[in-house]
C-alpha cells in the first residue's frame, strides 16, 4: 500500500512538475499554517475561474500570480502541497516547472484542484482552492 508521501509525489509527477525533493515541515511555515492562512477570515482570491470550465485556464491564471508574488524561484523551483490524504504531514516537496507542467492536474479525490505554492524563503504563498461555484487563486505574504 502507497505511503503517503508516495501517493503526493505521484500526483505532483503526473500534473507535469519535477519532483527535486521532500523538504518536510521543518522549514516553516508548515503545510497547516499555510492552509490556515488560505482558509482565514476575510481572504479574498486574487482571481477567479468558474468550477465548471476550461481547467487549462488555471494553470495559465496561478502562473502568472506566482511568479508576480515572488513564488517561483529564477530556476523555475518552489515549494508544493497538494490535498491528498496525509500530505499535511509529508510537508512540502520542492518542485521545478517544467515545458509540460499543469497545475490544473492536480486533483483531490472529488476531482477538484487543490494546493499551494510556496516561496523557498517560506514568505509568500500562492494556491489554488474550490470555492462553491469557483477556483480561487489566493495569493499571501506570510
Amino acid at each position: 500500500m502507497p505511503t503517503s508521501e508516495q501517493n503526493l509525489i505521484e500526483l505532483i509527477r503526473s500534473s507535469g512538475l519535477e519532483v527535486d525533493a521532500v523538504e518536510s515541515n521543518d522549514l516553516g511555515p508548515s503545510v497547516d499554517a499555510a492552509w490556515r492562512a488560505m482558509a482565514g477570515f476575510g481572504v479574498e482570491p486574487s482571481a477567479t475561474l468558474p468550477l465548471k470550465g476550461e481547467l487549462g485556464g488555471v494553470h495559465r491564471l496561478w502562473l502568472d500570480h506566482a511568479r508576480r508574488a515572488g513564488v517561483i524561484g529564477e530556476d523555475g523551483t518552489f515549494l508544493l502541497t497538494a490535498v491528498v490524504t496525509g500530505s499535511a504531514a509529508v510537508g512540502w516537496v520542492r518542485v521545478r516547472l517544467t515545458e509540460t507542467a499543469d497545475v490544473s492536474r492536480l486533483l483531490d479525490d472529488q476531482g477538484r484542484i487543490e494546493f499551494i505554492a510556496r516561496s523557498s524563503s517560506g514568505g509568500h504563498i500562492c494556491g489554488v482552492t474550490a470555492e462553491e461555484y469557483d477556483y480561487w487563486v489566493v495569493t499571501l505574504a506570510l
